[in-house]
This record gives C-alpha cells, structure tokens and sequence, in this order.
C-alpha cells in the first residue's frame, strides 16, 4: 500500500450539498445578520404547551414560536452562521452543506476521488486515444460517455484502474488545544447567482465554507493490484502510472480549465472582474510538485465534471450531444445556439452588493489539494 495524508485548503467559496433544501422559520430563522439553524425537536418540545395558532387555524413553524429570549438559549440551535439570505419570506431556501452526525462539515473522499478520477481521464485521453463518435457517448443521459470511460479506465467497475485508489473523507482538524470542531464550525451563508456573459440571474442561498479553511484525510493506492498475479486478470498496470503522477495530472487539467475560464469573464461584463482576477492569481500560482488546484462541488460546471475540450474538438459533433441530450437551455427569446458558441454559456459564481450593484467576487469550488506520502 502507497498512503498519503491528503489537505486540502479551500481558495473559493465551497459548497458540496447533501440534496437538502433548508426553508426558512421551519429549518432556520435570521436575527439581525445571522442565521440560526433550528433544533425543530427541542422547540417542539419546550413549546408543547404554548404552540400558536395563526389566524388560519394551522401552527406557526418552529421559528415563529420563539421569542426575543429565546435567542439565548444555545439548545433551541444546532449552529449559528454568519450572514443571511437575501429573502426574509416564509419558504425562503437555501442549500444545506453536507454535515457529519455532529453538524460538522466534511469534504467526502467521493467528491474528490470524483474530480481526480475526471483529472485522470483529460490526461490520459491522449495515451489512450479512445474513438470519439456517436456511439462512444451512447444514449442515455445518467450514463452518458460510459463506452469513453471503459476504454480509459476498464471495462468493468471489477477492472476499473480506479478499484486501486482509495479516498476517504476529509475532515477539520481538531484545534492546537486538543478539542473537535464544532457544529456548523466554518460554514456561512453566500449568495450566488449565475452568470451570462452579460447579466446574473437566478440568485441562490448556500451553506458555504469560505476560503483558507483546511481539511485532512488519507489517500491509498492498493499496490497489490498492480501484481503480476493481479495482471493477469485486471489489465491495467500499464496505467500504473497515472495515480503516481496524481497531483501532476491534476494539476494539468485544471491549469487548462483556469486559463480558458480566465479568458471567458476577460470578455464578460465589468461586474465580474473579481472573478477573472481570481484566475489570474491562480493561473500565475507556482505550486510544488506533490500541489495541485482543484474545482469541487457545487459550481464546478460540466467542464469540470465531463471530458470537457476532448469532447468539442469535433464541433458538429459536439452539436450534436447537445441536441440530443437537450443541454442548451436559453429563454424563448435568447437567440438560437449556432456550430462554435461557447458551451456552457453561463458560470455560478458567490456574489455581493457594491454601491447596490451586484458583483461577482469568486467562483466556487477551488481548493488546493496537497499530498504527503506516509
């Protein structure tokens, strides 16, 4: 076994989601420019005998049956964030971060094992040379590119290169005093929003980790499976050297991404200039050889998660998938996609209020990921 203890530190605002949806008074409530998340069971539970009724006849949400002093009292709370959404209105949502049994935050090793395992296959698409066609993208959206994949990495998930690359959480480290992390430590509220070349839209509420927040973890490579004995039956260890050269390979792909990204908000609307100074210090970043940047979770886009520039090298074909899948989605009045637009056509970035006009200040997702072999 070959075992590396894995840090990442966020750069950007980071959001891994965990498919809840967080609704206002009934999930969380905000006072002044904090948001507390709701230990619905402990109100319900002391408020018992006091529930309200509104003028509907239904009970008030749990948020609605607390009172001024109540906000002293930590058991009606699992956490407290910094900031707020921008909605005050029952109903108002916002994405949950992804949280152990304890209300901490945690980068699961399966976020990053898949934004590698996307890393490998950009980089070894040239050694393997896999036919690009219709066929090779298949029919069916859930699995769409898996003949791709089965040529870059196996034909099976029991001959998959990836069976010998094991990834595991990532998590806070405990405090230089020896204590844990704390419920909700970290995380805070950002407003997102997507972004055209020339206008943001669509605004969205995240549980999000800023940066310069960092996670420890371990990353293995099963060695055994690159045995003669293992040879003989798994046929990858020609490729042996791909998870050797992890954080290189890494490291190309996203320096691809950050200078193409860079390029789209240079052209796009002043608004966004934050976003493209970011990429320049990140295209400009001198990283050690066991470094490499990487784009996680919510925002990362289907450039971050696909083939990405292999897949538009040929553009009627690319015209084509997209067509087929149906993944230009534009306005009835947005005019019509022609051979050569850019794809995708928008970013998600973190925003904020500047003499009340709304700028983009950082994509999401960034991290720098270091390995340290054990």
């Amino acid at each position: 076994m070959t075992v590396y203890t894995a840090t990442i530190q966020t750069l950007s605002p980071l959001h891994i989601g965990d498919g809840v949806e967080l609704r206002q008074d009934f999930d969380f409530v905000v006072k002044g420019n904090r948001t507390y998340r709701l230990d619905e069971d402990a109100i319900l539970l002391s408020k018992e005998t006091k529930l309200k009724l509104d003028k509907n006849r239904r009970y008030l949400p749990p948020g609605n049956q607390l009172d001024e002093a109540d906000f002293e009292k930590n058991e009606y709370f699992r956490y407290v964030l910094r900031g707020a959404p921008r909605s005050g209105k029952t109903y108002a949502s916002m994405k949950s971060f992804i949280k152990d049994s304890k209300d901490r935050p945690y980068i699961p090793g399966s976020s990053l094992k898949g934004a590698l395992r996307t890393a490998l296959a950009w980089t070894g698409w040239d050694e393997v040379k896999p036919k690009l066609d219709r066929a090779a993208v298949g029919n069916s959206k859930s699995w769409a590119g898996q003949p791709l994949e089965r040529k870059l990495f196996g034909p099976d998930p029991n001959h998959d290169l990836l069976r010998a690359l094991h990834v595991g959480d990532l998590s806070l480290p405990k405090r230089e005093n020896g204590d844990e992390p704390t419920a909700g430590e970290g995380l805070l509220i950002v407003n997102a929003q997507v972004l055209t070349p020339k206008n943001a839209q669509s605004p969205i509420e995240l549980e999000t980790l800023p940066g310069d927040i960092t996670f420890t973890g371990s990353i293995t490579i099963d060695d055994t499976l690159f045995s003669d004995m293992a040879e003989k039956e798994l046929h990858f260890r020609n490729r042996r050297h791909w998870l050797s050269e992890l954080t290189a390979r890494a490291q190309a792909h996203s320096q691809s991404r950050i200078e193409e990204l860079l390029e789209w908000f240079e052209k796009a609307d002043q608004a966004y200039a934050g976003v493209a100074n970011f990429y320049r210090q990140l295209k400009d970043a001198q990283l050690g050889a066991n470094q490499a940047l990487l784009q996680l979770g919510w925002g990362s886009g289907w450039d971050g998660k696909t083939f990405g520039s292999h897949l538009q090298k040929d553009p009627a074909l690319f015209e084509r998938l997209i067509a087929d899948f149906r993944m230009h989605k534009a306005g009835k009045d947005s005019p019509a996609r022609k051979v050569g637009d850019a794809f995708p056509r928008s970013k998600r970035a973190a925003m904020t209020v500047k003499n009340k006009v709304a700028q983009a200040v950082a994509p999401f997702g960034w991290v720098l990921l270091e390995l340290t072999e054990a």
